[in-house]
């Protein structure tokens, strides 16, 4: 199960990259090592809650995705597309819990089942289903990393690192375009999160 929030993301993501490593290559700093730190954090984190906003002219996604390893997921997605005269809007939910994949279609839920119990969100970690934190490795090969100034995500302090919010235990609170037309807001680092299985009696027979 892993997040989707459109094809028309995915020239964004790549222009995305390639301005943040050209700018991080061309400004003089030290940040490298607070972003390794925090890759290495990424890697060892045991749950997370993650709130994605898009908004573009035509398009705007709001999603957020609780996980709580190694085996529990829990998706919710809003869509609305207006393009060319056409408004849609699109919601789904589900739930990933020890090879048991939950759909939520209308007021019951579909189940099926995948030969594995370990979601690979958990396997790979937060990078392996963040877009904008994908390219981090090449960036900390070919690039140099501002220190950006210290604000308030939730409440917390984070310092700016161009387009990651870094705050306490070296974990990202925000994450961003250049343009913030992509918002993605962490919360929950390693904490208790509780993801459990629909109601029996909603699930569809």
């Amino acid at each position: 199960m892993e997040r989707n929030l459109g094809s028309g993301l995915a020239a964004r993501v790549v222009i995305f990259g390639l301005l943040v490593l050209f700018i991080y290559w061309a400004m003089p700093g030290s940040g490298a090592s607070e972003m390794k730190k925090m890759s290495a954090a990424m890697q060892n984190a045991t749950s997370w809650r993650v709130q994605t906003v898009v908004a573009e002219p035509t398009k705007n996604v709001e999603s957020l995705t609780e996980v709580y390893c190694p085996s529990r997921v829990h998706m919710v997605e809003k869509s609305v597309l207006d393009e060319g005269g056409t408004h849609l809007e699109n919601s789904s939910e589900s739930i990933w819990i020890d090879g048991t994949n939950y759909a939520k279609k209308g007021m019951r839920w579909e189940t099926s089942q995948e030969q594995r119990y370990s979601t690979a969100t958990c396997k790979y970690g937060p990078r392996g289903m963040d877009t904008l934190l994908q390219p981090l490795d090449a960036i900390l090969i070919a690039g140099k990393i501002r220190k950006g100034d210290k604000r308030y995500v939730n409440g917390e302090q984070c310092r700016d690192e161009f387009v990651v919010c870094v705050g306490k235990g070296e974990l990202p609170l925000e994450v961003s375009t250049l343009d913030r037309r992509l918002v993605e807001t962490y919360t929950d680092w390693n904490t208790a999160i509780r993801i459990e299985a629909p109601p029996a009696d909603e699930l569809r027979p």
